[in-house]
């Protein structure tokens, strides 16, 4: 079974409460960099994450990469979990900012999302990734496309 059959029939909220509670596996992008969800409700997710040494680039911090993930994939979840049976979405625009170096003496990562706007075409989030004591080290944006699903797809 693919990671789309399991989510054929479902919200984005239903899916991710099932992700949540073990009935759904996350998808492996997730697991490989560490990435969990660990809130939902509609228009809202939070996921944590440590910024391990397997992460660093060659200065010693871990690579703007992890932030960028961590952060896509929080903007895009959020909006996700606003998404209806069979409406689905792709990233037009994807805009972070690095406030300061992300290493794993940070300890656990949470990033938070919120949906700005879901409209017929777009979709807008804005995101934060903190640590523990709430100070920031990332932040960012995404812009969405609302797609269509593929003809011939089995959702309505």
């Amino acid at each position: 079974m693919t990671l789309t059959d399991t989510r054929r029939g479902l919200s984005g909220i239903e899916y991710f409460r099932k992700m949540m509670a073990g009935e759904l596996p996350p998808p492996a992008m997730l697991e490989l960099f560490g990435i969990r969800l660990v809130e939902v409700e509609e228009g809202r997710v939070v996921f944590s994450a440590t910024a391990e040494e397997r992460f660093y680039n060659g200065t010693g911090v871990a690579h703007g990469g992890f932030a960028a993930t961590l952060l896509d994939t929080a903007l895009g979840c959020a909006i996700n979990s606003a998404m209806p049976v069979g409406r689905r979405f792709t990233t037009l625009e994807l805009k972070i900012n690095l406030t300061r170096p992300l290493t794993k003496e940070a300890g656990l990562l949470r990033c938070e999302a919120n949906v700005v706007h879901v409209g017929g075409r777009t979709a807008t989030s804005e995101g934060r990734i903190v640590d523990a004591k709430g100070k920031l080290y990332a932040h960012g944006t995404t812009t969405c496309i609302i797609v269509e699903p593929p003809r011939g797809s089995l959702e309505p």
